[in-house]
């Protein structure tokens, strides 16, 4: 399966259309807001989830066990009940220190990592345990803020484990919260040196999902 999640506005609030086979499959929207940011997801014009930062969480658990979590946010359904949480880990010494985001959904645990491959871009995979289950990639050049997001992923839960990760991605890296923009061109390359985390990207991942379908 491979769908593509596009950022549709940028400014005061950020706007998102996840697109497959030429159908909108979910609409997300994040307010620029100090007081209750978040971002509510919505499918067929009905609330379906919301991911909140956790400021709990923040404060009360950032380290434990020699693992570091930061930017925690729960992933709530329509109906107000927790379903899952999302935060990026850090784990090892200063020297070998190792980065992942944590997903938690539906009583699953997922790993994602992040590959910078130059001009080929960003590559996202996601794990499930020892197996992959899920990519995100996103391109080095951007135009006016608005970031794409292409989901590779073997079935509909890997999809939205994808959407998930990748609107928590934005909202935290790249989402340019309050600036407007026109005409802005961003180029960012970024290379992965570590060869322990290239190993988690494997090209022929695409391959096998492009001839799936929901």
């Amino acid at each position: 399966m491979v769908s593509l999640l596009r950022q549709t506005e940028s400014g005061q609030s950020s706007g998102y259309l996840l697109e497959r086979g030429g159908q909108t499959l979910c609409t997300a929207e994040s307010p620029f807001s100090f007081v209750n940011p978040r971002i509510d997801l919505s499918r067929g014009g009905t609330p379906w989830l919301r991911i909140a930062p956790n400021l709990g969480a923040s404060f009360g658990g950032m380290v434990r066990n020699g693992v570091w979590r930061t930017v925690p946010c729960d992933i709530i359904d329509a109906g107000g009940g927790k379903v899952g949480s999302v935060a990026k880990v850090v784990e090892g010494s200063w020297f070998r220190r190792q980065s992942s985001v944590e997903l938690r959904i539906w009583n699953r645990t997922l790993r994602a990592y992040e590959i910078g491959l130059g001009r080929q871009g960003m590559k996202y995979p996601l794990y499930d345990g020892a197996v992959q289950i899920a990519q995100v990639e996103k391109d080095p050049v951007v135009y006016d803020n608005l970031d794409e997001y292409r989901l590779y992923s073997l079935d509909e839960f890997g999809e939205t484990a994808a959407l998930l990760f990748a609107l928590f991605l934005d909202f935290h890296r790249y989402r340019n919260a309050g600036e407007y923009a026109t005409k802005k061109k961003n180029v960012q390359y970024v290379f992965t040196g570590r060869k322990e985390i290239l190993a988690k990207y494997d090209p022929s991942f695409r391959a096998r999902c492009e001839g799936r379908r929901g």
